[in-house]
């Protein structure tokens, strides 16, 4: 790997926590807001930087010393300017008393009374063996003459994690006390450090991650390590990976890279272990296959009496026995050498105190699956440790799933073995390229779906469909698309294999089914997937009717939601697709519908397909918090924002918003986020905001009506107007030729003018001398009124009127009970064990107390929701004990509706709770029972999964 410093901002892990990597594998960037919620215990140095004692560990190879020499830095350039700051490298030391304690400037820190910040790196590197290292910090630091000046010290030391002494550990915890003492490991790159290292090579990012994820090798990706060596093998190949090269050779040399020793000093220093590479990849595998074949969570590194050692944990001591092979050279397996490698090796990571895990579960699947290769295990023996016998035809163990892919790539009679009783599983593999063999496959899958031996498991394995094309597939699968006897599953993976491997050939087959009333509603929802996937033009265009004509059978709007997305924004016009828009007919839905009018329509309106839509919208009438349409309007009139210049579109904009307003809603309804981003659009743009005002007055003028602009100043709308636009309408108000836009103005005026500007009042009163018009307006201002005189009039029935509106306005829209009682009662009433007042009372909290329909139901965050944000704080601490007492107590949960388009409101409910507690009393959820994360982890796992399932296809 390249010597380049990628700058990467590097996250940091408490040893003891869990990681999530669902960005497509990447560590999730806890910089954003997804990423924050996914991995809440991430920090960076700059969050580390006043902690009192501080334990830095990672993998070899890591980055460890250079995120020290940051810290370092970092430090350097906060700290005031009566601290001090040492860094010292142990990897040199010869004489602990005498390279650290007669230091310079540790002996000058003692007779001070200011901070040192000392840092150490490299304890399992130094020519003082680690535990001698250990022991003489511990015993010096608790002699009297150090220990009395501890509080003014702030350690950082730097360690491979399994090297890390218990005995240095315990000291430092207790002689910083618990609270100042933590232990952190060096968490993976996210998938934007790894888009900053290709730029820095000089590869295209997105050629080189989509090359990344093709080969499925994402977990090499994420370390350091594995990285350079997939960067270099780029670079070698001219910018792409060899097209011959298997997915587990490339596992197979990022494994051995892993194993090698990168750090250039170790190795100059002699500390370079017992092992060379292939010696300790050998031991690794055996580890792998220990632990993966069992099922068990971790290397237990501790001691093993009186019932130590977890159930999940393999003790270190079990894995030293017989001998291993390398390049013809046989050795004996010590715990010394085990320790070598869970140490010395990129491999492994912390699963806390004692227990050394997988730095990635893929390193384990691969190497079990070499290890018996490389043992050359027979079939009969690999059938009884991956073969379940509890049924009387033969599946593979799914726990064992990726360890038999992985053995099916290196092996020919596994993978034929396989095609015969999994056949999904290989798809995990790289498919020989054999015709035959494909076809073999391909009849396998279908007919273990047809047979219902094999279960949709969602979209798991859609992307690795396109493995199996080969010249005659789509005459395959033709046999099961247009058979209305077969399978309905086994029909869906056949269009969903057409779909992967880009069989135009079929299009007319699906485009038949698709418009067919007799076949499956669901083999026609996937059909209509396929058009809009693999259709050309005239294979869409014969699914217009189902778009314009209603279709009873399709309940969910699937259907719909596919067709329009085969037709939009070709052939099917702007008139057609805003006539062919109806609200879903089930609020529950997480289909495609949904998905095209809220995220796929409006990135294809052109500026006049953006008339009509505007058009539309205004017609749709006042949306607020949970109109069917709301978010869709939303994006229609940001989007018109940006092409203000065009006349046609500042037109319907203006008459779109002025449904809001004249109703007091924002226009922006949806997402607090946009509303803050639109208003923050319309601060910066004068040319843009001034042309709407403009537009608005004349639109006023134009109905000769004796209109008001109260709701232009509304705290309920957006602030598009304020008392610094006065002296800009005062000219347009003298530049007007017109009496009805000049009294527009004249309105606008006096809703908006600062009474206690007196440079305004001078300004006003000025022009109320050239014009009639502006002077009868604001005359009450300026001029005595008898209160029985037509004017006087006038004025009263104007603040009646007003006073009327007010007053209509707060009886029509406040909801009776409001929103506070509904939550309370219902916190009654699930406080008194009715579990079913949860679900009920996560629907009120999506109330406003003007609301006209319930909210947004699929918001995991109840903390976004308006009755959370009304709540006072013993009410929102009432709702959290509700979130723990529900999710505790609820057994009766229902996971039919997992791998579905749809949810259950109780589960989705219980995943409410889960996140709220995450947020507002995550030390909760450390004490919650095994039982209780078993009922509720595959709604957890599901849940998201639907939100985004529906939108991946």
């Amino acid at each position: 790997m390249s010597n380049k410093d990628y700058q990467w901002k590097r996250f940091w892990c408490p040893r003891s926590s869990s990681i999530s990597l669902r960005d497509g594998g990447y560590l999730d960037d806890p910089n954003t807001e997804w990423g924050k919620a996914c991995n809440p215990d991430l920090v960076s140095l700059e969050d580390l930087v006043d902690f009192p004692c501080l334990v830095l560990l990672g993998e070899p190879g890591v980055g460890k010393t250079h995120e020290l020499k940051k810290l370092q830095q970092f430090t350097e350039e906060t700290i005031c300017k009566y601290s001090k700051v040492l860094g010292l490298n142990l990897r040199s030391f010869t004489n602990l008393q005498e390279d650290l304690f007669k230091d310079e400037i540790f002996t000058n820190w003692l007779k001070g009374s200011y901070y040192l910040y000392l840092f150490l790196d490299s304890l399992d590197e130094g020519r003082l063996n680690v535990k001698n290292l250990a022991t003489g910090l511990v015993d010096a630091f608790r002699k009297p003459q150090y220990q009395k000046h501890i509080n003014r010290l702030n350690l950082r030391l730097t360690c491979r994690t399994l090297a890390f002494p218990s005995i240095l550990e315990e000291a430092l915890n207790d002689l910083w006390e618990e609270s100042n003492f933590a232990i952190y490991e060096l968490a993976p790159l996210r998938r934007i450090d790894v888009i900053k290292a290709a730029e820095d090579e000089g590869f295209s990012p997105d050629n080189f991650l989509q090359a990344i994820d093709r080969r499925d090798i994402v977990p090499l990706a994420i370390k350091p390590i594995s990285l350079g060596f997939l960067l270099n093998t780029y670079r070698r190949h001219s910018s792409q990976f060899p097209p011959e090269q298997k997915r587990y050779e490339f596992y197979l040399e990022g494994c051995k890279c892993l194993c090698e020793e990168v750090n250039e000093s170790r190795s100059a220093s002699g500390h370079t272990g017992n092992l060379d590479i292939d010696q300790r990849l050998i031991i690794a595998a055996r580890i792998a296959a220990v632990t993966i074949l069992p099922n068990r969570f971790a290397v237990w590194t501790g001691g093993v009496g009186q019932g130590q050692v977890p159930a999940e944990n393999v003790p270190l001591q079990k894995l030293c026995f017989g001998y291993e092979g390398s390049n013809g050279k046989e050795f004996e397996v010590t715990q010394e050498l085990i320790k070598e490698v869970l140490r010395d090796t990129g491999l492994f990571s912390s699963r806390g105190s004692d227990r050394m895990g997988w730095a990635h579960q893929t390193y384990a699947e691969f190497l079990a699956a070499w290890y018996l290769t490389q043992r050359k295990i027979a079939l009969p023996k690999i059938n009884e440790l991956f073969y379940s016998s509890a049924d009387s035809t033969p599946k593979l163990i799914p726990q064992l799933h990726e360890t038999a892919a992985w053995l099916a790539s290196m092996r020919d009679d596994v993978l034929q073995e396989i095609v015969k009783t999994d056949p999904d599983v290989l798809l995990q593999t790289d498919i020989p390229t054999d015709s035959g063999f494909r076809a073999s496959i391909v009849a396998s899958l279908l007919a273990q779906y047809e047979e219902e031996k094999l279960f949709d498991r969602g979209f798991y394995n859609v992307r690795n469909y396109a493995k199996l094309k080969y010249p005659e597939l789509a005459e395959q699968l033709r046999a099961y698309i247009r058979d209305s006897s077969k399978n309905d599953n086994a029909r869906r993976i056949a269009i969903d294999i057409a779909i992967e491997c880009n069989l135009s050939e079929l299009q007319d087959d699906l485009a038949e089914l698709t418009i067919d009333p007799s076949q499956s509603i669901n083999v026609r929802v996937n059909s209509a997937r396929a058009i809009s996937s693999i259709g050309n033009s005239s294979t869409r265009s014969k699914l217009t009717p189902l778009a314009i004509n209603v279709v009873p059978e399709d309940e969910e709007d699937k259907l719909k939601g596919y067709v329009l997305k085969a037709l939009w924004p070709n052939p099917l016009t702007a008139e057609e697709l805003f006539q062919a828009l109806t609200p879903p007919k089930r609020r529950n839905l997480l289909g495609m519908y949904r998905y095209f009018f809220e995220s796929e329509l409006v990135p294809q309106l052109n500026s006049k397909d953006l008339v009509v839509a505007l058009d539309w919208l205004k017609n749709q009438g006042v949306r607020c918090y949970g109109h069917p349409f709301e978010e869709l309007g939303d994006a229609i009139l940001l989007k018109a924002w940006e092409h203000f210049d065009i006349p046609e579109v500042l037109e319907g904009f203006t008459q779109a918003a002025l449904v809001q307003w004249k109703e007091h809603q924002k226009i922006i309804s949806h997402s607090q986020s946009l509303q803050a981003q639109f208003q923050k659009a319309l601060l910066e743009d004068n040319d843009k905001r001034y042309a709407l005002i403009e537009n608005l007055v004349e639109k006023i003028a134009e109905k000769d009506e004796d209109e008001n602009f109260y709701f232009l100043t509304s705290s309920m709308t957006e602030s598009i107007i304020s008392s610094n636009d006065v002296d800009w309408m005062l000219e347009k108000f003298q530049d007007s030729n017109h009496e009805k836009n000049q009294r527009a103005w004249a309105k606008l005026i006096e809703e908006i003018f600062d009474r206690q500007d007196t440079r305004q009042l001078s300004e006003i009163i000025k022009a109320t001398q050239n014009n009639s018009i502006l002077s009868e307006i604001l005359s009450s201002y300026f001029t005595p009124i008898e209160l029985d005189s037509e004017k006087a009039n006038q004025l009263r029935d104007h603040y009646l009127k007003m006073q009327e509106i007010q007053n209509s306005w707060d009886k029509t829209i406040l909801l009776d009970p409001p929103p506070k009682e509904r939550i309370l009662h219902l916190l009654d009433q699930l406080e008194m064990g009715h579990l079913s007042a949860w679900w009920r009372l996560n629907r009120e909290m999506t109330l406003l107390p003007q609301s006209k329909y319930y909210g947004n139901d699929l918001e995991l965050d109840l903390t976004r929701l308006p009755g959370w944000k009304e709540a006072d704080q013993k009410t929102q601490r009432r709702i959290i004990q509700g979130a723990i007492q529900y999710i505790q107590q609820q057994k009766d949960i229902n996971y039919d509706w997992i791998g579905t388009d749809t949810y259950k409101l109780p589960e989705l409910s219980g995943c409410k709770a889960f996140q709220l507690i995450l947020t507002e009393d995550p030390t909760t959820l450390d004490n919650l029972s095994t039982d209780t994360w078993k009922r509720w982890t595959p709604i957890i796992l599901s849940v998201p999964n639907s939100f985004t399932a529906s939108h991946s296809r």
